[in-house]
């Protein structure tokens, strides 16, 4: 499924046009120091509630490479009567050269625990759902929410207990348990310093941005001579970014080195350099950390110190696996409540079974969204190689039944 490799990528947000200023509002209540917030985990991506205007709660992506707040989905606009100011084009990475989205001003938005905004939030509000996230997560998420609190706040995420907790900056002190890693904020995006090795030869450092809002372990913006793209590599669709699918090579590397922390043969992601887009300046930064790496700590980022800290978390030790399918499903339906083929990797398992873009399905070994999460049939599908998959579905009225086996093919 290659929603395990979902890349948001709204880290590579560029407005055209007369640029926005940064309205920064957040603040807690009265006499409070720090707030700790429950989050939800899909996909390695972490979804908080975001009150707009006092009166709408949706789920936001929380991203550390988003600069402005997003929402989604323009019907939710028009339902808060939000003022819009202007019309902007937004180049993001995908197929879609551009995006158009509206500006509205004069935005309240609120968090639990009586985090507050203020009422001078801008909101870049898109005029068609091009992330598509709720089809991918397989729940209702229709935002995205960064740079306006990590600007503000020193931000744990403990993925081990599933919440967030915002620090007064001056009240912030770093455990003991943490490392420190030395880490710079350019134009709002954090980046550190990351050794990674092709083989126990080759070898390279590379600065990355942290990616909280991407669900791979890690991406690396290749050179044109794809020097780094390992022999035993896949082709496929590797994420979706605002402007639309991201195609690309998924490969394992011998190694991460992240601090004092090695990764043993993670799954690297490659971007064909037409499908990224000149949304991505090459030669800005070597690519991201996302949430597959990060979600093996426990973590801390520091803007105003300078420091990310880590903490070994719950997970550090768990392998690095990719779907074993071959295809690409999603939510679908409004309730979310049904599966659909949206592409089909030749040559995949699933293909020879038979499975075609467009098929509905029913079941999986049984489940269906009525009885398992959505995020519990990507779990399935990446279990292991040899795993039985008796797949149930409907192809133009049709309701026929195949099998297959998974298998690594990275």
């Amino acid at each position: 499924m290659k929603q395990l490799r979902i890349y948001l990528l709204v880290a590579s947000l560029f407005i055209v046009g007369q640029g926005m200023s940064q309205q920064i509002g957040f603040d807690f209540p009265s006499g409070t120091h720090k707030v700790t917030i429950p989050f939800e985990r899909y996909n390695n991506l972490i979804v908080i509630p975001v009150t707009i205007n006092h009166s709408l709660t949706l789920k936001f992506i929380f991203d550390t490479g988003v600069q402005y707040p997003i929402l989604t989905e323009k019907m939710f606009g028009e339902y808060l009567n939000l003022d819009y100011s202007r019309n902007i084009t937004i180049q993001g990475p995908g197929e879609a050269d551009s995006i158009k989205a509206k500006v509205a001003h004069n935005v309240s938005l609120s968090l639990p625990g009586g985090v507050e905004s203020g009422i001078s939030q801008a909101l870049v509000v898109l005029e068609e759902d091009y992330l598509k996230l709720r089809n991918n997560l397989g729940v209702d998420v229709f935002g995205v929410i960064g740079y306006d609190l990590f600007s503000r706040f020193v931000v744990e995420i403990n993925y081990d207990e599933n919440h967030i907790t915002l620090y007064e900056p001056k009240k912030f002190r770093a455990r003991n348990a943490y490392k420190k890693i030395p880490m710079k904020v350019v134009n709002t995006k954090p980046y550190v310093e990351i050794t990674i090795m092709k083989n126990e030869k080759e070898g390279q450092r590379m600065h990355l941005m942290v990616d909280s809002g991407a669900s791979h372990a890690v991406l690396l913006d290749n050179p044109e001579d794809n020097s780094l793209i390992p022999e035993q590599n896949i082709t496929t669709v590797i994420g979706r970014g605002l402007g639309g699918n991201i195609n690309g090579y998924l490969g394992r590397m011998a190694s991460i080195r992240l601090g004092k922390f090695e990764f043993e043969e993670p799954i690297a992601s490659f971007p064909i350099v037409g499908d990224y887009g000149e949304a991505i300046k090459r030669g800005s930064r070597n690519g991201t950390i996302g949430g597959e790496l990060l979600s093996r700590f426990n973590v801390v980022f520091d803007y105003f110190g300078g420091y990310l800290y880590l903490k070994k978390g719950s997970m550090f030790n768990k392998e690095f696996e990719h779907d074993m399918s071959g295809m690409h499903i999603a939510a679908d339906g409004k309730q979310l409540k049904q599966l659909k083929i949206y592409n089909v990797r030749a040559d995949s398992p699933a293909y020879h079974a038979g499975l075609r873009e467009g098929d509905l399905i029913e079941s999986i070994n049984g489940y269906s969204l009525e009885s398992l999460e959505f995020s519990d049939f990507c779990s399935l599908l990446r279990n292991r190689p040899g795993k039985k998959i008796v797949v149930k579905y409907t192809r133009n009225g049709s309701t026929q039944k195949t099998t297959f086996k998974l298998e690594r093919y990275i």
